[in-house]
């Protein structure tokens, strides 16, 4: 079984309840890029339930705010701001105000392949993933170019005019990205900011398969009483509470697809015990699984 939902551009309707596959579906390349205007999510159905998509994504705020749960925490991402992530990043989409304003992009990795867009991306990551924060506060300067860029990129993309301008133009966006994270401070990472860096990395990608804080410990060569500390002074949660949300929340987005029971989604968890899996989901959540199941049914 797969784990949390990875969510093509053309599927995106399951999300927010939105179409926005239909109203594109005259176009071509749905799966490789997309824009559209933050005001269709006054339709949006919220809270999604948590998600991976195929494809990059971002969102620029020019008016109003909205609130995104990236694997754990949540960031609200208010007007001048940015918030971009990459496939693999869980998150789940919270609430908007009705006013808001700006725009919603997807692009793949295979649109920007040719060119600088790849390398700009990844520098761009990169900043994000040390901060621990997606989101960026824009200057002036930026924040009125990208979204006068934005602008033309959407006109673009409704009329169908050029998709290789289109290209070009977001190559443009990610550099402006670029150029104002270069402008900021530098970030430095001492030992145990890496090994929080490393540990938030395993938990990414090996959450089904390792739920004790030991095989974590040891993947980092640290003990698993120096990695409980140097968690906790860093995130002020323990270790053993992190790899737990996570958990939960692979628990909840395999529990939101109908085709699957609660023995399989345990035992996709690397769970065996049923039992014991009903008893942790409810101790962090309040709901059985199948309650949980239940409640998704009804509110979908």
């Amino acid at each position: 079984m797969k784990r949390i939902p990875q969510y093509q551009p053309d599927e995106f309707n399951t999300i927010l309840n939105l179409d926005w596959a239909g109203k594109a579906m005259q176009k071509k390349g749905l799966n490789e890029f997309f824009i559209e205007p933050l005001q269709v999510l006054s339709e949006a159905k919220t809270p999604s339930q948590p998600h991976r998509k195929t494809v990059n994504d971002f969102v620029f705020i020019k008016r109003g705010f909205l609130e995104k749960m990236v694997c754990s925490d949540t960031f609200t991402v208010q007007e001048n701001m940015i918030i971009l992530l990459p496939p693999y990043k869980i998150r789940t989409f919270i609430k908007n105000t009705p006013d808001i304003e700006g725009f919603y992009c997807h692009f793949s990795d295979d649109f920007i392949a040719e060119g600088p867009g790849l390398k700009y991306l990844q520098d761009i990551l990169s900043y994000a993933e040390i901060k621990n924060n997606p989101t960026l506060y824009l200057d002036e300067q930026h924040e009125k170019r990208i979204f006068l860029i934005l602008k033309q990129m959407e006109s673009l993309y409704i009329t169908n005019d050029s998709m290789e301008l289109v290209r070009l133009y977001l190559f443009t966006v990610l550099g402006e990205i670029r150029h104002f994270i270069e402008k900021l401070p530098k970030e430095y990472l001492s030992a145990n900011e890496t090994v929080v860096l490393k540990f938030r990395r395993l938990i990414t990608s090996r959450i089904q398969n390792l739920h004790a804080v030991k095989e974590y410990a040891d993947l980092l060569n640290v003990s698993p009483n120096h990695l409980n500390k140097t968690i906790k002074k860093a995130t002020g949660k323990r270790a053993s509470e992190i790899i737990i949300e996570a958990l939960v929340m692979e628990a909840r987005a395999l529990l939101s697809l109908p085709q699957y029971t609660v023995s399989e989604v345990a035992v996709a968890l690397g769970i065996d015990d049923a039992s014991y899996f009903s008893r942790l989901f409810k101790k962090h959540t309040g709901l059985s699984p199948s309650d949980y199941k239940k409640k998704i049914d009804l509110s979908w």
